[in-house]
């Protein structure tokens, strides 16, 4: 929706070099809201605010100040039960001058005070600012669907919506590399939150609130936790999910303009369309695809269109569209994310701007209902999960001296490894034992599990598959799907909104066992079948694919030469160690092995450190 900044000050007034600050750091951010833009200063206090006018065009401006002048809010997002709240409100006796979602923010606040977050229902980052007290509140939503990132210094704390404003943060030292959490992002391909690569950057995590002023308090207001009810019959959870789902798409709707949606071949993003075609006939459905064989939704997504009857936009790119988009895409997505999806979203996203201003995904469906392939890896590798500790070392010491190319190897290493030591979200890239040579900076007493132990410490007890998912909600979901999806929509001032990381979609989702989500090598099973009456067939059974882009397929012929000259070119040359990047390069090349996840993710790096470390991002500046 938006994009601010607020600058927050513990007793020293701003100053003129805090006032330009603000100014610049908002401009670096006006894709997020071209519609409109605005500064407020107070003493101790500033707010820059960019707008994409959704709701309320005529009255929503912000930096919004109560009546009274006590208080000064900035928001970004879209609270769906607002009216519901504001219908409470002035039964209540309370009175409006808009129909904007931050003045009924802001009024619950002045009555409940930090908690009236408990009530929202939505996407969300804000900041309130209290002037009698002189205190501000940050918040963000349950599952980290806006982003909110933070630098504190001795003289008070600087917000954002997104962390490139800092490069025209003037008090700012300016960002760096954290060789630790570089270390796990080898592996995880991003840094997970609250952390950013520069480590002195922060993001407020999920379903946290922030207070300031004397000091300095977190708090978590909500964990998403899975409660698998055993005595609930299926029919009963088939009811339930179907109407917290039907509901979500239909509160996602909440628009004053006009919403599309994103349709990919996969049963997710045909689910939201369908239900919302139904809310709202004729709605526009984007579908990307690449021009090279096995790469591209297009046919399958035309085949869910037209059982819909919906409007149905294709965009099909090739390998140019690719390479010219690649760095403001890395640019665009802060801290690095080495996603090979990543250029496909941007320019889908860059195609549905023309013709919307919001689109509804399916994202958070794998998450919360057990989507991905590895999860139904559970059930195959039970037994040997059983087999007593002893034994399963005995297996695992022969397992790891096999050669790679035989087979069952990884299902041995995999069932005999405990989940904490081996799992670390749906993406695992780099070994730490594969780090060694990559990495000039590789430190032996850092190991991926430092960033999933208090993760998966908070699920202990549950079985393999929730731990997993539990795990995934944690890592992969908020700091790779959701930092794409905002970043690069926003980056096409397109606001992305995702119906099934709804609370009450949790809660149904919450409530479901194993055997609900993964059954006969099906994923997503009670899901499909809830929604296989308004689906075509095909549809309900397709595998997930997820944005394919031909990398892997690329970086052995076309983007070779693209792909060396990056390596070679590199300024990161005191972490990366360029020659054992141009050999894995050689090697993928040459069939030894499939090594493009592993090449991308130092791609993505060296890239990220020639934008934000060399001020090569200024080439990209419109």
């Amino acid at each position: 929706m938006c994009g601010f900044i607020g600058m927050f000050k513990y007793s020293l007034p701003l100053t003129e070099n805090d006032r330009k600050d603000i100014v610049n750091m908002s401009s670096l951010i006006s894709h997020r809201g071209p519609d409109s833009d605005k500064c407020l200063f107070l003493k101790n206090a500033g707010f820059g605010f960019r707008r994409l006018s959704i709701i309320d065009l005529e009255g929503g401006e912000q930096p919004y100040v109560s009546p009274d002048g006590r208080y000064v809010a900035v928001y970004n997002g879209e609270i769906y039960n607002y009216l519901v709240l504001r219908d409470e409100l002035i039964k209540s006796g309370e009175k409006f001058t808009t129909r904007s979602e931050i003045e009924v923010m802001v009024r619950l606040y002045s009555i409940y005070g930090a908690s009236f977050i408990n009530r929202l229902r939505g996407m969300f980052s804000f900041l309130i600012y209290d002037n009698l007290k002189n205190t501000i509140m940050a918040g963000r939503d349950p599952f980290g669907i806006k982003p909110l990132y933070y630098r504190e210094s001795k003289d008070g704390v600087i917000f954002s919506s997104e962390m490139k404003a800092y490069l025209a943060d003037s008090s700012y030292d300016g960002f760096k590399v954290d060789k630790t959490l570089l270390q796990h992002y080898m592996t995880f391909q991003y840094v997970t939150e609250p952390d950013t690569i520069s480590g002195d950057i922060k993001i407020l995590p999920a379903g946290h609130y922030m207070t300031v002023g004397k000091t300095t308090d977190t708090t978590c207001y909500y964990k998403s936790v899975f409660s698998p009810n055993k005595s609930l019959k299926y029919d009963e959870k088939k009811k339930a999910l179907r109407e917290a789902v039907e509901k979500s798409v239909e509160a996602h709707l909440l628009s004053d303009v006009p919403v599309g949606a994103f349709l990919s071949s996969g049963v997710d993003s045909a689910i939201v369309t369908a239900i919302a075609s139904k809310i709202q006939p004729g709605i526009k459905a984007f579908t990307i695809g690449f021009d090279v064989k096995g790469y591209s939704e297009l046919e399958d997504a035309e085949q869910i269109s037209k059982h819909l009857h919906i409007n149905h936009i294709k965009l099909q790119c090739n390998i140019k569209d690719f390479t010219d988009n690649y760095e403001r895409v890395i640019y665009h997505l802060d801290s690095p994310v080495a996603d090979p999806s990543v250029v496909a979203i941007y320019l889908i996203s860059k195609e549905a701007a023309k013709h919307v201003k919001v689109v509804l995904t399916g994202e958070g469906s794998d998450e919360l209902f057990g989507g991905y392939r590895i999860y139904d890896t559970v059930r195959s590798s039970a037994f040997l999960a059983r087999f007593p500790s002893f034994l399963k070392r005995m297996l695992l010491w022969v397992a790891s001296s096999l050669p790679d190319n035989v087979k069952g190897k990884n299902f041995l290493i995999r069932s005999c490894t405990p989940l904490e030591k081996r799992y670390v979200g749906n993406s695992f890239v780099f070994s730490e034992n594969a780090k060694k040579d990559i990495l000039k900076t590789f430190d032996k007493s850092v190991c991926f599990t430092d960033r999933t132990k208090d993760i998966f410490a908070e699920s202990r007890g549950s079985s393999p598959l929730i731990r997993m998912q539990h795990c995934d909600m944690n890592t992969w979901l908020r700091s790779d799907i959701l930092v794409k999806g905002d970043r690069l929509s926003m980056a096409n001032s397109l606001e992305a909104r995702v119906p099934f990381l709804d609370k009450e979609v949790f809660k149904a989702a919450s409530l479901l066992c194993d055997k609900d989500k993964t059954k006969k090598h099906t994923t997503k099973y009670i899901l499909r079948d809830v929604f296989s009456d308004i689906l075509n067939k095909e549809t309900i059974v397709r595998p997930k694919l997820g944005y394919p882009v031909p990398v892997r397929v690329w970086l052995k012929d076309e983007l070779y030469d693209w792909a060396s000259d990056i390596i070679r070119n590199s300024t990161a040359g005191d972490y990366i160690n360029s020659a054992e990047a141009l050999k894995l390069l050689e090697d993928h090349r040459r069939g030894k092995a499939d090594l493009y996840h592993e090449i991308w993710v130092i791609l993505t790096f060296i890239t990220w450190y020639k934008l934000y470390i060399d001020s090569g991002y200024k080439n990209l500046i419109d």
